[in-house]
């Protein structure tokens, strides 16, 4: 089986020709689908507010800000605190809101309804999500043909049966232990958006292989299980086989050129520490090259 998974989506375009190119058995959101903490969102939907452009011009003008956005005087750090606080002004308001779902939300459901007619589309629920209410909503996910919200429950694809653990059913461990005591060794494949202490206690499931977003990147073992961290690269294809471990590819944006490459090496260190992944979690192991 041929899994295309992806999470904590910054940008929705893209998309749909992908899942054409990948052509998957599968689509698994792992997620932060409707709002994410780097989402391009943040900053352009109030870019796209009258009010706000004026705003930002006087301010250019003020701190000797020039068309490129760079600062010709000595006060970088006054700019910035400027820009932010005029950002978080309108990020309070009418027109952004109204923006921000035109270019991210209405995106999203755009994406299922494209994706669900071709292909079987299991979504799960990021603590992200929230960050506007009625913007996540179960009910209309299920009503898309092809495309199931599976947070807290069990979907079977073939001869495959997947579980699907949002943030909330993650986050308390007492919530999180009783699932793995009811379904430990009755599920393959694990979509889940837990947080990093968490990880450990998921795999106890005993999976093929864990999917999970919300932090870090990269193909790994957790206590031996198969498991691929899909926060901060475009997307991952796992193929499920009869025989062997899951083969597992990311593909990530360069920083450089931009261009769309093989991720080589991902990363789930806390941020700005210079211990390793490795040396941090005894339970994590580097995954075998196939």
């Amino acid at each position: 089986m041929k899994i295309l998974a992806f999470s904590d989506v910054g940008k929705w375009e893209g998309y749909e020709e992908l899942v054409d190119r990948i052509k998957p058995d599968v689509i698994a959101l792992a997620g932060d689908l409707t709002s994410e903490g780097f989402a391009s969102f943040w900053s352009e939907a109030v870019e796209q507010i009258p009010e706000f452009q004026r705003e930002k011009k006087h301010l250019m003008k003020k701190f000797g800000v020039n068309k490129y956005g760079v600062c010709t005087r000595q006060n970088l750090e006054e700019w910035v605190h400027a820009q932010d606080s005029l950002e978080d002004k309108y990020q309070d308001t009418k027109e952004f809101l109204e923006n921000r779902k035109r270019i991210h939300v209405d995106k999203f459901y755009k994406f299922l309804r494209y994706s669900g007619k071709k292909y079987k589309v299991l979504v799960v629920k990021g603590d992200h999500d929230d960050d506007f209410k009625d913007d996540y909503i179960p009910e209309r996910i299920n009503k898309i043909a092809g495309c199931k919200e599976i947070s807290g429950k069990i979907e079977k694809i073939k001869n495959l049966c997947f579980i699907g653990l949002s943030f909330n059913e993650t986050h308390y461990v007492r919530t999180l232990e009783s699932i793995v005591e009811n379904f430990k060794n009755r599920v393959d494949v694990v979509i889940t958006h837990c947080e990093q202490g968490k990880v450990p206690v998921v795999s106890c499931l005993n999976p093929k292989i864990m999917i999970r977003g919300h932090f870090g990147s990269g193909k790994y073992l957790v206590n031996g299980i198969p498991s691929v961290f899909t926060m901060g690269v475009k997307y991952t294809v796992v193929n499920i086989e009869a025989k062997g471990p899951p083969r597992i590819l990311q593909y990530a944006v360069d920083r450089i050129d931009g261009k769309i490459k093989i991720l080589e090496k991902g990363s789930c260190a806390p941020w700005f520490s210079k211990v390793s992944e490795f040396e941090r979690y005894k339970w994590l192991q580097p995954y075998p090259e196939i």
